[in-house]
């Protein structure tokens, strides 16, 4: 091969090269660059989004807008957080590029960004529709506290993105948690009824007395300790749920029943299952007195009127108190537990 040949064939090479280099640099240029919304399109569809969808390890939760409000479909309708909606969808339309990491599929699950069609799979990912335009992000693992990667589904390049959104799994864990809250200074009187008939009953005289007062205090005994009493009467103080369902009939629950000093009465009935505690509430307002919070009293009884909400374990037993629950042990008993 004689030199001039040699020269041809080093000029091709570089050629080449030189080719390759541009098509690298053009597919770069493409890409956003640091700095860069990942998501700019979505950013204007963000007012019209109307339905969200979650996907992790094959399990779906749809979230849907109605009227002015949104809801969990799972959960008969119930009204879901607004804040954790607005949070994640915040967080998919500010999303800015921190760099870019792999495009290689095979490398995905590394990331945590690989399709949540699956049981194995890792990722968490979050369609929002607006009309019949989807946008959908896959959220993978945290990098740093405000950073996570993601990737664009249908999109094989990978993401460091700025946002790390909280996205629950479950659908109970997107509902609205407040059932209701009416501070203890507004109670008059609770009284709690078990099925076998055992009954606590407690009270105030105003609205300012420090503590609720136990009725019918069974003979020789006496309080555990003189405020015991005060965590039933506020038990209804911001009571919230851990999730909702059509309300059921139960057999044999404890009924709660809390009147406030303007007359107002609160009937919550108590039943376990393996789920945990269940409570139902209705609201009676006076048939003969308007009161000055009347349409407050009307606006909750509409919201809470018809379901039934699990509740934590701490609120429930505060709830259905028995007599042994709020009552020193007798002398025997103490003598008993000392052998």
């Amino acid at each position: 091969m004689n030199n001039a040949t040699l020269r041809l064939l080093g000029f091709v090479v570089a050629v080449l090269i030189a080719a390759l280099l541009l098509i690298e640099a053009a597919d770069d240029s493409d890409l956003p660059g640091a700095g860069s919304l990942l998501f700019p399109e979505m950013r204007e569809a963000a007012n019209d989004i109307d339905r969200i969808t979650i996907t992790r390890t094959g399990d779906t939760i749809v979230i849907e807008k109605r009227g002015d409000g949104w809801v969990v479909p799972e959960r008969g309708n119930y009204s879901a957080d607004v804040a954790k909606i607005r949070a994640v969808l915040l967080a998919m339309t500010d999303a800015t590029v921190v760099e870019a990491k792999t495009a290689n599929p095979d490398l995905h699950a590394r990331l945590g960004v690989d399709s949540p069609d699956s049981e194995m799979s890792k990722g968490t990912a979050v369609a929002a529709s607006a009309g019949e335009t989807t946008y959908e992000l896959i959220f993978g693992n945290v990098a740093q506290r405000s950073s996570r990667y993601a990737r664009i589904a249908g999109d094989n390049q990978s993401w460091l993105i700025d946002q790390n959104p909280d996205i629950p799994g479950e659908p109970g864990e997107w509902l609205n948690t407040d059932i209701v809250d009416v501070d203890s200074n507004r109670i008059r009187a609770v009284t709690i009824l078990h099925p076998d008939g055992e009954m606590i009953s407690l009270g105030k005289e105003t609205e300012t007395a420090a503590n609720f007062t136990v009725s019918d205090i069974p003979e020789g005994r006496e309080l555990s300790y003189a405020t015991v009493a005060n965590g039933i009467g506020g038990a209804l103080n911001d009571l919230d749920l851990d999730d909702v369902r059509t309300r059921v009939e139960s057999a044999d629950p404890v009924i709660t029943t809390f009147e406030t000093f303007d007359a107002v009465r609160i009937v919550v009935d108590i039943s376990t299952d393996d789920e945990g505690n269940w409570i139902g509430i209705d609201i009676q307002l006076p048939a003969d007195v308007e009161i000055d919070n009347a349409n407050e009293w009307r606006t909750t009884r509409e919201r809470v009127d018809g379901w039934q909400y699990r509740i934590a374990d701490y609120k429930a037993n505060l709830l259905k108190r028995r007599w042994a629950d709020i009552l020193k042990a007798e002398e025997a008993d103490e003598e008993a537990g000392d052998e």
